[in-house]
This record gives structure tokens, C-alpha cells and sequence, in this order.
């Protein structure tokens, strides 16, 4: 059996990890007006937010057709692949899981789906874990399973500038928008059951950082961390740094928001997320 893993853009995983551990990403689409840009191939998260930054018109953002992900699978059978393990974002933010889905209709090769429920590089690291995890001959099943362990013990938080990116974007009504520019608060944003929901909110961004960093530490132990941003790397190093000093035996990664989720997320964003160590299992040791 060969078995090979494949996941979306908004995992925000850097082209040399993927390409490391044989994952297969899928581009979604950035929108600027009538031109369409695949995620991470005709651009990169830099150019993408010096042009969010510039540019009059917002982008917007197209998911993956069903076709896209069937010519992939076709692919990666004709290569020798037996079975697929497909890891996606939440599908409560985005039609690309059930893209994913339509395009594995009929196949010969066997695929299964896996929602993450979440996004950016907190669903890349547990695509990477699900790669390492299948490279030591773990079966597509054991494979799904660890996915799914994995994104039930991920906890993610969000720093934004501001709500309005989200609002555009469909993702944040326009109440809670206009409630957070009214009172000039930070927002702290974090992902639950797939969606994106209010965490908290500050004065300053300095607070709203240690806000987040606060709930984090509650799912201490953790065994790894990511931290990203869009425009503010300094950031990336103050958070990565607060996280060791919460959690100084887990693994940190570190990297940038990419195109599609910095449409909603905007410049100035920082999100991290922890994956807190599963629990100690209580069954007794087997005889013998």
C-alpha cells in the first residue's frame, strides 16, 4: 500500500515542507478584480500584502473546484498511490472540503476526508505530523485517526488590527465589526467547532496578546506550538518567545499567513496555536 496526503493552501505550509514529506497542496484562488492568483504559485504572501496594502479594491478568495482536486488524485494513482488521506479547512469557512469531496466521486484509488476545523499553519503542522506519522508506516486509517486526535487537541487564537477584513469576507457580521471600530478594541478571535468565534477583546494590542497568551497556557501540557503573521515579524518573535516560557519542552514553528487567509485576516494579524499533549492512557497494560 502507498499511501500519500493531501491538503489545501490555507495550511500556509512553506513549498520545501511540503515538498519535503511528499504533501500535495491544492491552491485556492486570491481574487483582485478580474485577476486570479493560485495561492503560493503566481503569489507569494509577501507580494499578496504589499498589494492588500495598495490596492483600492479588497481581493477576494475562490475555493479549489472539484475538478482541481480530482485531477491530483488521478495524479497521484497514476503514480502509484493506493489510498489518500485528504486534510482540509474547516468546511464551516470554506467549500473546499466538499470540493474535495465531489472530486473523489467515482475514483478508483481510495480517499478519505478529514475537516480540521481549522486553518493556516496550526492544519499544516498536523498535516506534516500525519505525513511523519504515515513515513513510519502508520495505515491511511491509524493515519485519519491521529489527524483527527491531533485537531481535537489544537486550540488556536488570533490578534487582529481590525474586524473589517473579516466582515468583507463574509466571516464576522456586521455588528460585531462595527462594535469593535466603535470601541477601538483589539479583537481576540480563536476557532471552535469549525468557526471562527469572539475570544476576548483589549485595549491595546499589547493587552489583547496577553489576553490570548493567558488561554492558551489553560491546555498546558502542550506539546507544540506555531506562531504566524501577515505584516508584523517582530511579533512572530515576542509571542514565539512568550510561548516557550509558557511551554519550554514543546516544539515551536514559526511562519506567515498566506494569501487566502490573510483576505479575512488582514495586515497586522497574529495567530498562534497550541496542541496540548494528549491525555495519559488509563487502560491497564496488557499480560504477559
Amino acid at each position: 500500500m502507498s499511501i500519500r496526503i493531501v491538503t489545501d493552501s490555507t495550511a500556509d505550509l512553506p513549498a520545501e515542507v511540503a515538498s519535503q514529506h511528499q504533501i500535495e497542496v491544492v491552491p485556492l484562488g486570491v481574487l483582485f478584480g478580474d485577476e486570479e492568483l493560485r495561492d503560493g504559485i503566481d503569489i507569494s504572501a509577501e507580494t499578496f500584502f504589499t498589494r492588500l496594502q495598495n490596492e483600492s479594491q479588497l481581493p477576494t478568495t475562490s475555493q479549489p473546484s472539484a475538478g482541481a482536486f480530482r485531477e491530483v488524485y488521478e495524479r497521484l494513482a497514476a503514480d502509484g498511490a493506493t489510498e489518500i488521506l485528504s486534510i482540509h479547512v474547516s468546511g464551516k469557512l470554506s467549500g473546499t472540503l466538499e470540493a474535495a469531496r465531489q472530486g473523489a466521486s467515482g475514483l478508483d484509488v481510495h480517499v478519505i476526508h478529514v475537516d480540521s476545523q481549522i486553518a493556516s499553519l496550526a492544519l499544516g503542522i498536523g498535516v506534516v505530523a500525519v505525513s511523519q506519522a504515515v513515513e513510519r508506516g502508520a495505515t491511511l486509517d491509524e493515519a485519519r485517526d491521529l489527524a483527527e486526535d491531533q485537531f481535537r487537541r489544537t486550540h488556536c487564537f488570533f490578534v487582529l488590527d481590525t474586524l473589517e477584513y473579516l466582515r468583507r469576507g463574509g466571516r464576522i457580521g456586521n455588528a460585531r465589526a462595527a462594535l469593535g471600530t466603535l470601541l477601538k478594541v483589539k479583537p481576540i478571535l480563536a476557532f471552535r467547532d469549525g468557526e471562527v468565534v469572539d475570544a476576548g477583546r483589549a485595549r491595546t494590542r499589547a493587552k489583547a496578546f496577553e489576553e490570548a497568551l493567558r488561554l492558551a497556557a489553560e491546555f498546558r501540557p502542550i506539546e507544540q506550538m506555531m506562531v504566524v503573521d501577515t505584516t508584523t515579524p517582530n511579533d512572530v518573535e515576542y509571542v514565539a518567545d512568550r510561548l516557550r516560557n509558557i511551554a519550554p519542552e514543546a516544539t515551536m514553528v514559526t511562519g506567515m499567513i498566506g494569501p487566502t487567509v490573510g483576505v479575512h485576516a488582514g495586515p497586522g494579524a497574529v495567530g498562534f496555536a497550541v496542541v496540548s499533549a494528549p491525555a495519559p492512557d488509563s487502560s491497564p497494560p496488557a499480560d504477559g
